[in-house]
């Protein structure tokens, strides 16, 4: 079974935005860029994945 890769981006997403990790990602302890970096990640994960569909 194939999965689109955006779709599995979606989930991923999802995942990140579950309540146990929004209790790491937003604890007390955590550096103020954490959210930020997690979202350029998922950003430039879709830009690649989607660039790469597009060069097919």
């Amino acid at each position: 079974m194939y999965i689109h890769r955006l779709v599995f981006l979606l989930i991923l997403t999802i995942f990140l935005l579950s309540p146990a990790i929004m209790e790491w990602w937003l604890g007390p302890r955590s550096a103020w860029y954490r959210p930020y970096l997690i979202w350029a990640g998922v950003i430039l994960i879709a830009y690649w994945l989607e660039r790469k569909t597009r060069l097919k």
